[in-house]
């Protein structure tokens, strides 16, 4: 596909100085090691990720910047938290270092971020830590930071599955069984829409092994309902298509592919192709939120303020280069889906 070469080149120029990638400016800065973690594992997973060549080299960059308690934080100074860490350690897993005695490290840290006892993950085991760095009062509440995230929790157990970790899986696993709700997605807490969350809660499953058919098929009866006519997904604050989220759509519908879905899949696809720029790259939308550290249910809360930087901020991948991955990543895996080489 033409789509994905001219969406590669793009990639491969948005690389920093450094070495990695960065997007999502916080007052905390560029998010830099999270960043670059979920664009090297969206590049493994790419029919077209051989023509990048740097791979390698981006994984040694983020073993560079591996924290001394094995994980890997937002962006430099600020503290390690599990989510990062995850999609860290997801890349270096694709390029063959599961036994890399960094992945272990990492996976111990990751760990320790699992609740107990419901199974789920948080994104900081010591919310008062990025308190501090944040310079929050000490009085403010981590009620909402200390909570088991969907969002969390289902990359961190696809990270433990990908790095051949069993420990935490069984638990993690039933936390999301539990968690679905009863029109088939999963709620986010860091993310302004419900695909990232209830897709990566749908392949943590699927990767789990068991099972869990009934789970997926009412994920994907939701995600195949809530299409667009034009065939696009949104997320569900704006009755515009988002390619973030409709590439994430398109990912949930293969994952169990259905003959029934095949005709929402190709026409998500055609709308993915008309809406890509010049440069190669697909536009960014508000997808990032920073809710209060004592929110417990962010999806209830209406009031997130466009372009902040801060807290009750929604936040656009201003580089473009998060919903670029994503719909590269999406778009190969629809090629070889077309080709029957993921039924």
């Amino acid at each position: 596909m033409f789509s994905l070469e001219k969406a590669l080149k793009f990639i491969e120029a948005s690389r920093n100085p450094n070495g990695l990638w960065s997007d999502f400016l916080t007052l905390a800065g560029e998010s830099v090691y999270w960043v670059s973690g979920y664009m090297g594992y969206a590049l493994c997973l790419g029919s077209y990720s051989r023509g990048i060549g740097e791979l390698e080299e981006v994984g040694s960059r983020i073993l560079e910047h591996q924290g001394g308690n094995g994980g890997w934080g937002y962006g430099p100074s600020v503290p390690a938290d599990a989510d990062s860490t995850s999609w860290c350690i997801l890349f270096l897993s694709k390029l063959g270092m599961q036994k890399h005695k960094s992945i272990k490290k990492a996976l111990l840290f990751l760990l320790e971020h699992q609740n107990h006892p419901d199974g789920g993950f948080r994104t900081y085991a010591s919310p008062y830590s990025v308190g501090r760095f944040m310079r929050l009062d000490s009085g403010v509440s981590f009620e909402g930071w200390s909570t088991s995230q969907m969002c969390v929790t289902g990359v961190a157990t696809r990270a433990l599955i990908e790095a051949n970790s069993l420990e935490g899986v069984v638990e993690a696993l039933n936390f999301i069984r539990k968690a679905q709700t009863e029109e088939g997605f999963w709620n986010p807490y860091w993310w302004n829409e419900r695909l990232y969350s209830t897709v990566n809660c749908m392949e943590a499953l699927k990767a789990g092994g068991a099972d869990d058919g009934e789970i997926l098929r009412r994920a994907q009866d939701w995600i195949a309902k809530t299409q667009l006519t034009d065939g696009s997904w949104s997320d569900f604050t704006t009755p515009e298509g988002v390619p973030f989220s409709t590439a994430l759509a398109l990912k949930g519908l293969m994952l169990e592919p259905k003959s029934a879905d095949s005709d929402k899949i190709r026409k998500g696809v055609e709308w993915l192709l008309t809406h890509q720029l010049s440069d190669g790259s697909w536009p960014p939308y508000y997808l990032l939120r920073i809710p209060h550290p004592s929110m417990k249910e962010p999806w209830k809360y209406p009031l997130w303020i466009r372009d902040g930087k801060a807290i009750n901020s929604v936040i656009k991948d201003h580089r473009r280069l998060f919903s670029t991955a994503t719909v590269f990543s999406t778009l190969s895996e629809f090629d070889r889906f077309s080709r029957g080489e993921m039924l």
